[in-house]
């Protein structure tokens, strides 16, 4: 994932720290998806979002039977739709 790359060494050069806990909440928003896909808040018929906790980013994903597509790790301070282009 591009976009977590880019946030991690942001915040990596700001302090090392906030790019781990950036990772860690990532993760944890993964896991929260895994267990419960459908917990997460609606955004259209076919996405949802999982926010993190302390960062301003949500991970955008779809539930096609079985699996979870990511679809983005969209900042939320940036223009509201700004990574709909991948949805190509």
């Amino acid at each position: 994932m591009l976009r977590l790359l880019e946030a991690v060494r942001y915040y990596k050069a700001i302090d090392p720290k906030l790019a781990t806990r950036l990772v860690d909440e990532f993760d944890a928003a993964l896991r929260r998806i895994s267990l419960f896909p459908h917990g997460c808040k609606p955004i259209s018929p076919k996405l949802r979002q999982c926010s993190l906790k302390v960062f301003p980013y949500v991970v955008i994903y779809a539930v096609a039977g079985n699996e979870i597509i990511i679809v983005a790790l969209a900042n939320t301070h940036r223009k509201p739709g700004y990574w709909k282009d991948r949805l190509a």
